[in-house]
């Protein structure tokens, strides 16, 4: 009589040396369009800007059919919004990694210095900016205005405390320490408003400059006797 192979240990179904494919779920397969679909929508944002933005020029760079598109993101305006909120959750992702790389004891000079390296790199880069536009569009699309100004509220004011307990943290006065965030943020958001009316990066430049010396004279009566 024939010893069925399942005795012997052997799969029937698999032939020796073969690897079983892991078969991923329908959740799985969604959450990867939904990232794929928003990493093109990103970028576009950045590139285009938001007047320039188009829902074809997203599904092109998707690869993937104006339907499919439509399943996820039923219209523009549900797009640049998940967009814009996985712009911001990268631009915490950074503004984390460098709050985290501050040394526990750096002075208040390092603090600062990062503190408008990282001011910098958001709000003159282009996440901010195409916020700024988006809220230019509130007498036309308020429903649009009234979401990003939440998504602004809800990612940077977090990141704002933390800076808050950094330079606390560094030994500044609390006077001191929400003086010189509160300038240092404000100084930054204006460099935008700036850009509208004149891009001259000279001017950005010097203003910068000159704020950076007002700041670091602030904070020269806590520097450490060497």
């Amino acid at each position: 009589m024939a010893i069925p192979l399942s005795f012997l240990g052997h799969r029937q179904d698999r032939m020796p040396g073969t690897v079983k494919r892991i078969r991923r779920t329908q959740a799985e397969r969604r959450e990867e369009t939904i990232s794929h679909i928003l990493d093109a929508a990103v970028s576009a944002l950045r590139s285009k800007g938001y007047a320039g933005f188009r829902f074809n020029h997203v599904v092109l760079a998707a690869e993937i059919s104006k339907g499919a598109m439509t399943h996820h993101f039923p219209t523009k305006e549900s797009l640049v919004v998940a967009a814009l909120t996985r712009s911001y959750d990268e631009s915490n992702a950074r503004s984390m990694a460098r709050i985290e790389a501050i040394p526990p004891d750096a002075e208040p000079s390092a603090v600062l210095e990062a503190l408008m390296e990282d001011s910098g790199d958001f709000y003159l880069g282009p996440d901010f900016a195409i916020s700024v536009a988006m809220l230019s569009s509130r007498n036309h699309e308020p429903g649009l205005a009234s979401e990003v100004s939440e998504i602004a509220r809800v990612h940077r004011i977090p990141i704002e405390d933390v800076w808050l307990e950094v330079l606390l943290r560094s030994g500044l006065s609390d006077e001191d320490a929400r003086g010189l965030l509160f300038m240092t943020q404000s100084i930054y958001r204006g460099m935008v408003m700036r850009r509208y009316m004149r891009n001259d990066p000279d001017y950005i430049d010097f203003t910068i400059e000159q704020w950076r010396k007002l700041a670091f004279s602030t904070i020269e009566k806590y520097s450490k006797p060497r």
